[in-house]
């Protein structure tokens, strides 16, 4: 059983408005995200809500997600990412952990990560895309604990980092893997490369 953690909950401080609700193509990033990740080989989806929860809950409620609320998220990623590893089925054998602001990363994406962390047997492994890490990232179940414990804004690469050459790299030729929005002006690129390329986000073209 593979599951995946969406983080959505985060102020996002430097766009001044929740990413997760920003949209494209008359879609919030956060339904995007998630139909793609539902669209993969993932077999549970949990998304972890802060800022704006109703709203976001709200763009999402007819998916077959399970969704948990961070009351602490000004506190920063880490307690996000905390709830939703332990929101997570006990039979899972692993984990992806994605951004609610990466609209690109496909379900071939996501498949080829699942495939390549069950072939190498990692205990955790993360796409890289000309030598820079991206996500999602993977995680054996037995790491779970690592997660769990993380405070503030500590996020996942304390844990990755802790794991040092445990971690396994995947090298992809998908830029999604790494294009994130952060600032306006990272969202106005997005939109244009998005709209000028006709390139397929979730269960549409835009």
């Amino acid at each position: 059983m593979i599951s995946a953690v969406i983080l959505a909950a985060g102020m996002s401080s430097r766009m001044g408005f929740p990413k997760q609700l920003l949209e494209l193509g008359n879609r919030p990033l956060i339904r995007i995200v998630t139909e793609n990740v539902l669209a993969s080989a993932v077999d549970e989806v949990t998304v972890v809500t802060g800022c704006r929860e109703d709203e976001v809950s709200a763009a999402i409620k007819d998916l077959p997600v399970k969704i948990i609320v961070n009351p602490h998220f000004r506190q920063g990623q880490g307690s996000s990412l905390s709830l939703g590893v332990k929101a997570i089925n006990v039979n899972t054998t692993a984990f992806l952990v994605f951004m609610c602001d990466q609209p690109l990363i496909s379900p071939s994406i996501i498949n080829t990560v699942i495939r390549e962390f069950k072939e190498r047997r990692s205990m955790a492994l993360r796409p890289l895309y000309q030598g820079m890490p991206g996500h999602p990232v993977i995680f054996s179940y037995s790491l779970t604990s690592e997660l769990e414990s993380l405070q503030g804004d500590e996020g996942a690469r304390e844990v990755l980092k802790k794991l040092g050459n445990k971690v396994d790299y995947l090298t992809v030729q998908d830029e999604a893997v790494i294009l994130d929005v952060d600032t306006p002006e990272s969202y106005e690129k997005l939109k244009l490369m998005v709209f000028s390329s006709k390139k397929q986000i979730g269960s549409g073209i835009l």
